[in-house]
């Protein structure tokens, strides 16, 4: 009987980690740990602070999930020294395997086509810039320690716990404070965490770096009507034409939710598509991915919701 495979995984009780557990703890084949702050982790530790004691611990697979998208700076320390201090805990024990969840903003791009990963990596936020540090951390650590090396580039994440720019997106959407540009077609790469989980567990052994996103690329006006479904106020979004949007906004541009949505900087940015090739993710992993407009606005019977 094949001994079973222990894996660690960090930053376990945020979105993705929490799809990790379940999946992996599912199976017989794997025993699962984690690390976090709060008590009900295997390993108690702040990455932000200090490193971790393992003590005698080992493990086969290490998943790295800790880590902020919260683009400023002191957040953003948790991407580059968390890592460090993660890898400085493994040192003497180093795993066979290693996944390290990045993010889109490694590129830098604020728009472009199904962008692939050979994109030039010329990141500009604090996320961007310490998640391609994190990387890199990594991929000395895997040379070093001969550690099959997998990274992960999603695209914006979905599921239970979802947080950061996607929350603020879903409370503008179920609030009311997006205002829709007519003739905007701009289209953006989303992905569930539960998918990103899924295909985890079928490329850690085979190693190289992916893009996360399930190919379809909804429209931003279309997304935005998902999220107010998902939250049982589904409603048409406000929509305006481009000259009553400046003309509104001048008016009243002191006011700040007229601000916040109708400033041209904004709007521009909001007419921006900006989309990522994940097809090389769902190829190796051999797996479907589901339509994350379809799982937010809940209308996939395919998916398995879930409540927690």
């Amino acid at each position: 009987m094949e001994e079973k495979k222990d894996i660690l995984i960090t930053g376990a009780s945020g979105m993705l980690g929490h799809y990790l557990k379940e999946i992996f703890g599912s199976d017989p084949d794997y025993r699962v740990f984690t690390l976090g702050r709060g008590e009900d982790n295997d390993f108690r530790c702040n990455l932000k602070t200090g490193a971790p004691d393992f003590g005698s611990q080992s493990f086969d697979i290490v998943v790295h999930c800790a880590g902020s998208e919260e683009n400023d700076y002191d957040n953003a320390k948790l991407n580059v020294d968390g890592t460090v201090n993660l890898m400085d805990a493994l040192d003497s024990h180093p795993p066979r395997y290693m996944v390290y969840i990045s993010s889109w903003q490694v590129y830098g791009a604020e728009e472009g086509t199904e962008i692939t990963e050979g994109q030039p990596i010329i990141p500009e936020s604090p996320t961007g810039l310490s998640k391609k540090g994190a990387e890199t951390k990594c991929e000395t650590f895997a040379s070093r320690h001969q550690t099959c090396l997998t990274i992960i580039r999603p695209a914006r994440m979905f599921g239970n716990g979802v947080g950061g720019e996607t929350l603020r997106m879903f409370r503008d959407a179920v609030n009311g404070r997006y205002i829709h540009i007519r003739g905007n077609d701009a289209r953006l790469s989303i992905v569930t965490a539960y998918d990103v989980a899924r295909a985890i567990k079928e490329v850690y052994t085979i190693g190289g770096t992916y893009n996360a996103s399930d190919g379809k690329s909804p429209r931003l006006v279309d997304l935005m009507e998902a999220m107010t479904a998902n939250a049982g106020k589904q409603k048409r979004i406000t929509c305006l034409t481009p000259d009553w949007a400046e003309w509104i906004w001048r008016l009243g541009r002191f006011i700040p939710v007229i601000d916040q949505n109708l400033n041209p900087k904004v709007v521009s940015e909001r007419m921006k598509t900006l989309t990522f090739d994940g097809s090389k993710l769902i190829e190796k992993s051999g797996i479907t991915f589901h339509n994350t407009l379809d799982v937010i606005s809940r209308t996939d019977p395919t998916y398995p919701y879930s409540e927690k």
